[in-house]
Parts: structure tokens; C-alpha cells; sequence
């Protein structure tokens, strides 16, 4: 879907980190934003800059995004509004630990965010675009929606989950030949915001040398790119993520080699232990 000034993105997870440079990156292209996320006061200050800067026009919902009543009531006011254009599912929770000793809690409140939430809002607000002739779906999973890692076993459950959505519905919709694309973004090790800065910044981690991170700020040219080019996948990360996704599907006790001897989850075992220890 060509990118017009005048068209309408919802934008979840929109009050810091990626959410902010995918947001930027569409006000820029003059894209009209409803930012949602649960805090009021980052997303005022995320909205009067994002205007200051771009003369779009932007609104700002705080919700829960792991509520389903409070996204279906947000859906409901968008599609009285006329509906939106283009829907980015960038919300999402992250947080390594030993499973024996997660939070039952917890693990729901991640799936709710991070799967359910962007599969609610994406029906809810389909069939407006089908309707419509136009509209683009953009779900932000990651690389560990690709390959497991230790310690990150809810993650993984939710990003994995968030791929397979994405990549079946977006064969439904060329099935129906639906005037909708679906895309989905898998970073990696990102550089200077996100959750693996906060992994920085909270316990002094660093990325595997031998993958290394990529500037948080590709993530505004990736969206682009996947919208406009109605891309089934983009992923983020050096290296080569793709044959790591696919090594774990052919030969997993090799890929589990791989993994434990070059210490590829040392971050998340860092973050996990310091919360036994704790």
C-alpha cells in the first residue's frame, strides 16, 4: 500500500522506545496517528512533539493493552471515527527469568499484550479496511519469535504465536484477494532504545559478538519498507537470523549447540539470575 499524507495509523506501544520512531517515521510521510499505550502523560509529550515537528494531526488513547473489553471499546470509537488505515501492533512486555519461578500472572499478562491484543485489534479493525479497498497491518514480534532462547520462555510463546498470525493471515487475505497487506517485524539486538537497551541499562548486558545490535532507528525505514512493499517479513538483526530460524526447525540439537556453546542468551541468563538472586 503506497503511504499518503491524510491516511490514518494506530500506533500501540506508542509511548517510548520503537513505538515512538515507527510513529515518527509515519508522521513524517504526513500520516495522521492515534497513539495508545497506558501511559497519559509520555503520550501527550509524544504527540505534542510528533505535531510540533510534522503538522499531523495525532490523538492519544490510554488503555490497557491487555484488556480485550477496553480494545474493543478503542476499536469501536476508531471505526465511528472512519477507521484507520493503517494498524501497527508494536506493544509488547519483555522479561527473562528462570520459568520454575514465573509469575503465573505474568505469563498471562504477556501473552495478553503481546498475541491476543494485536489479534483483537487486527479483527476488529479489518474489516473496515476490506471495506474500504486499503489498509496495511504491521505486527512487531521479534527474532525470538523466530528461535527460542532460554529464559525467555513466555516471550518466545507469544512472539512465535505472533508470527504464525501474521504470516496466516496474510495468506487468508491473498486468498480472498483482500485489498490488505500483513506484515511483520522481527528485530533483533537494538541499539539505543527498546528492551534490550533497558537489558543495558538495568544489568549491564551486552549483545553476543557474534551478533551484535542494529541502530533502533532502522526500525522507521523497515515499516516503510514493509508497508509499501507489502512485505511478508522483515527481520533485524546481523548475522544471519534466517538460517538460525531455520537451523532450529531442521537440526535442533545442532541449533541447541550453537546456542550453548557461544553463550548466545547470556543476556537474558544475566537478567534471570539477578532475579533469584534477588
Amino acid at each position: 500500500m503506497k503511504i499518503e499524507a491524510g491516511q490514518t495509523a494506530l500506533v500501540t506501544g506508542a509511548s517510548r522506545g520503537m513505538g515512538v520512531i515507527m510513529a515518527r517515521a509515519l508522521a513524517r510521510r504526513g500520516v495522521n496517528l492515534i497513539l495508545a499505550a497506558r501511559s497519559a502523560p509520555q503520550l501527550q509529550q509524544v504527540a505534542q512533539e510528533l505535531a510540533a515537528a510534522t503538522g499531523v494531526k495525532v490523538d492519544t488513547v490510554a488503555v490497557d493493552l491487555g484488556d480485550s473489553a477496553a480494545l474493543t471499546r478503542l476499536a469501536e470509537d476508531l471505526i465511528a471515527r472512519g477507521g484507520v488505515d493503517i494498524l501497527l501492533n508494536n506493544a509488547g512486555l519483555e522479561s527473562a527469568c528462570r520459568y520454575d519461578l514465573a509469575d503465573p500472572a505474568g505469563i498471562q499478562q504477556m501473552i495478553a499484550v503481546n498475541l491476543t491484543g494485536p489479534m483483537l485489534l487486527s479483527r476488529l479493525l479489518l474489516p473496515g479496511m476490506i471495506a474500504r479497498g486499503r489498509g496495511h497491518i504491521v505486527n512487531i514480534a521479534s527474532v525470538a519469535g523466530l528461535m527460542a532462547t532460554p529464559y525467555e520462555e513466555t516471550y518466545n510463546a507469544s512472539k512465535f504465536g505472533l508470527v504464525g498470525f501474521s504470516r496466516a493471515l496474510r495468506l487468508t487475505a491473498e486468498d480472498n484477494g483482500w485489498p490488505v497487506g500483513v506484515s511483520v517485524i522481527c528485530p533483533g539486538f537494538m541499539a539505543g532504545t527498546g528492551m534490550y537497551h533497558d537489558m543495558q541499562q538495568g544489568h549491564g548486558v551486552s549483545a553476543p559478538a557474534m551478533l551484535g545490535t542494529v541502530d533502533a532507528e532502522q526500525m522507521g525505514p523497515a515499516l516503510i519498507r514493509a508497508i509499501e512493499n507489502n512485505l511478508p517479513d522483515v527481520v533485524l538483526m546481523k548475522g544471519a537470523p534466517r538460517l538460525s530460524a531455520a537451523l532450529g526447525v531442521l537440526a535442533p540439537r545442532l541449533y541447541a549447540w550453537i546456542m550453548h556453546t557461544f553463550k548466545l542468551a547470556a543476556p537474558f541468563k544475566v537478567v534471570a539470575q539477578s532475579k533469584t538472586s534477588a
